[in-house]
């Protein structure tokens, strides 16, 4: 069992999600970054899904009540454990009454914690996920909150998926065609500077940089919205939907983040600085290919 000493900026419990519940307005939600999740989960031998901590910035202090043996990944927040650090990346034991302590953001911006057997939660439409806009799942982690944990498996080996951050303040993703977003638009957007706003959130990054023309389209109608689309409000200041977006939309779109750019754009922080590199549809699948290939992944 885990008690929340402190639950620091934003603590939730996260899995992959509610994949396939768009048509019925439910979001996806789910981890930000799924492939620490991923990763976290096989070093303590849990299954890829396995509910988890999701940990955005510092300020995080956790009791564990019980002996655990646990793994962190994703971004460093200075972890320590009875104040000696803790690496990433790798299995570790926690003895009845140790306490883990993220006191500063090293690098990134949201760390997995992962528990061997997992965290148990009752799953609302299939899933553990705290959907924040929603109300689903069981919401910010809060002070004095105690956690189950389910029965532990053999701890395991995690791939090696280090190539997935590098070069995390350039996003890869593939343009859409909208009648609302012009040619010159479209270039003036790409390898453009443009900084995190701190008005972002698990919902989507609002991004401050060159104001983007907009054509006009009073007849425009709602579509639904794919995973990591990014689009153009009426303020010309782009927004990169993330895990909690909204299933449907009516702004013009850019295009959309390639998935295997995911894990690094839920690593950044207000204020960082990101440009964004248009490619092609086949090179947003060899990416995705190449990172299936580390998690084996058929």
């Amino acid at each position: 069992m885990l008690e929340i000493v402190r639950p620091g900026l934003l603590a939730t419990v996260q899995d992959l999600g509610r994949p396939g519940l768009g048509r019925f307005g439910v979001s996806p939600a789910g981890a930000m970054d799924p492939l620490a999740l991923r990763v976290a989960n096989r070093l303590v031998g849990n299954a890829d899904g396995t509910p988890a901590l999701e940990l955005t910035g510092p300020g995080a202090e956790l009791r564990f009540l019980e002996a655990a043996t646990f793994a962190i990944a994703g971004a460093d927040l200075g972890a320590a454990l009875d104040g000696a650090p803790v690496g990433l990346a790798r299995a570790q034991v926690a003895g009845a009454g140790a306490v883990l302590r993220f006191p500063k953001r090293v690098r990134g911006a949201r760390a997995v914690l992962a528990v061997a057997g997992g965290i148990e939660s009752d799953p609302v439409l299939g899933s553990a996920s705290a959907d924040l806009d929603a109300g689903l799942g069981g919401g910010r982690l809060a002070r004095g909150q105690r956690l189950a944990v389910g029965p532990a498996s053999a701890p395991g080996a995690a791939p090696e998926v280090s190539f997935a951050y590098q070069d995390p303040f350039n996003l890869r993703y593939v343009a859409a065609t909208d009648p609302a977003v012009s040619a010159g638009t479209a270039a003036a957007f790409a390898g453009a500077p443009y900084r995190l706003s701190d008005r972002s959130n698990r919902t989507g990054y609002r991004l401050a940089g060159p104001i983007l023309a907009v054509v006009a389209a009073p007849d425009r109608l709602s579509a639904p919205i794919a995973p990591g689309t990014i689009q153009l409000p009426p303020d010309g200041q782009p927004i990169l939907l993330m895990a909690d977006r909204q299933t449907i939309g009516g702004y013009p779109v850019l295009g959309h983040l390639i998935a295997a750019d995911r894990p690094r754009a839920a690593q950044l922080w207000p204020g960082d600085e990101v440009r964004f590199l248009r490619v092609s549809l086949d090179e947003a699948r060899a990416a995705a290919a190449l990172l299936a290939a580390a998690l084996q992944i058929a």
